[in-house]
């Protein structure tokens, strides 16, 4: 069975995320700092909450993070699936635990600054590109997703 996990820095191991974002992203998106450093210089880590992806054998196939913004916000990135396990439904799997997370937490948008990275596949699940954010407005797309929730 799929299974995905919610870890935070002051308490989880977070190597195994670490892994596949250095094997996804090689560098981050966060000039010349690879995935380890990104995670450990950036001043919002103590508001993240990372998600780990494990498939039906329990190895770890996905991850992303979530950061609590202000104004009702969670911002995310680092969503990754390795490549061997893409198109494999767990992309969408790690989208709902966001959305769910996200949700459940008071959240009314969902947010991410990456626009250029994949724009049509968000847009599948209802992001809109405004201001150069991708953003969800997670109150309509629960409104009109009931099947989970």
């Amino acid at each position: 069975m799929i299974r995905g996990v919610y870890l935070n820095t002051m308490n989880d191991d977070l190597s195994e995320c670490r892994k596949i974002y250095h094997q996804v992203f090689g560098k981050t998106n966060k000039d010349d700092m690879n995935a380890e450093q990104w995670r450990e210089n950036d001043n919002i880590e103590d508001m993240a909450i990372y998600l780990l992806l494990y498939n039906e054998n329990e190895v770890p196939v996905g991850a992303a993070r979530l950061i609590f913004d202000f104004d009702g916000m969670f911002k995310f990135d680092g969503l990754s699936v390795l490549p061997e396990y893409r198109k494999k439904g767990y992309g969408d799997f790690i989208m709902h635990m966001m959305f769910d997370k996200a949700y459940q937490s008071g959240a009314h948008y969902l947010v991410s600054d990456d626009v250029a990275h994949m724009p049509e596949y968000f847009k599948k699940y209802g992001f809109e590109i405004k201001n150069q954010r991708m953003i969800l407005d997670l109150k309509a797309y629960f409104n009109t997703h009931k099947c989970c929730h």
